[in-house]
């Protein structure tokens, strides 16, 4: 008796056609083409059950999707996914949402702006870039060939970048056009003059010392011939 209430539960498991998968729901994908994702979704939900000279069973059931492979498989593939969620609707159905990464900057290597990449807000690189127009561009000294996926700056560093940015953005109307992500942090402006961060120092503190400076001291008529801006000094910021 204890046998067969096993086999009809591996075969309600295994078989029952009502529960075999039928739809691959797809949402949130922009470049990615949604056929693209199906086919991997489709291969893991055929799962083989027996293969040898006698038997070849297979089955689509969605009790044997593995969510999370099917999500890793996904996200291997395709480095310009910044997340993924797998979730099995019964009776019959697998629902994927994507999120897909959205450009922040480029990223060129060293000084080789002919093989630059686009990069996202949390610093991975995730698609060679093909046009460059537009796009402010992050520098950096690195020994290694980075990979599409990996993280070429880090987080903390893209946070800081990005407050800098909002900041001239929304107070002086000032955009980013380069910056050479080292120690200290340079940035170059749209009006061509430099700010000097230091890395390991108060970022809140430089970056208002900057705001100040901007708005009470640097006129803007004194901003067309300025040079730079020293910010990683303690006692005070000095520009020329």
């Amino acid at each position: 008796m204890v046998l067969i209430m096993m086999g009809w539960a591996a075969y309600f498991i295994l078989f029952f056609p009502k529960f075999q998968v039928a739809r691959i729901e797809i949402s949130g994908n922009d470049k990615i083409q949604t056929k693209e994702i199906e086919n991997i979704a489709w291969q893991l939900a055929n799962q083989k059950i027996l293969d040898n000279f006698v038997l070849h069973l297979w089955s689509k059931s969605i009790f044997l999707v593995d969510n999370e492979k099917l999500a890793k498989d996904i996200n291997g593939k395709y480095p310009s996914i910044e997340n993924i969620i797998v979730k099995r609707k019964l009776p019959n159905t697998i629902k994927i949402t994507v999120l897909e990464r959205r450009p922040f900057a480029a990223f060129c290597q060293n000084n080789d702006f002919t093989a630059c990449f686009v990069i996202d807000r949390n610093g991975v690189i995730f698609e060679e870039l093909k046009n460059r127009e537009g796009s402010f561009i992050l520098r950096q000294e690195t020994g290694k060939n980075l990979l599409l996926g990996e993280n070429a700056v880090s987080k903390d560093i893209m946070d800081i970048i990005d407050k800098i940015a909002r900041t001239l953005k929304n107070n002086f109307q000032i955009d980013i056009r380069e910056i050479f992500v080292s120690d200290p942090l340079v940035l170059k402006t749209s009006e061509g003059w430099k700010v000097y961060f230091d890395l390991a120092s108060d970022i809140d503190f430089q970056i208002s010392k900057m705001d100040i400076l901007l708005k009470n001291e640097i006129s803007l008529e004194e901003r067309k011939n300025l040079q730079y801006i020293y910010l990683q000094y303690k006692d005070r910021a000095y520009y020329k």
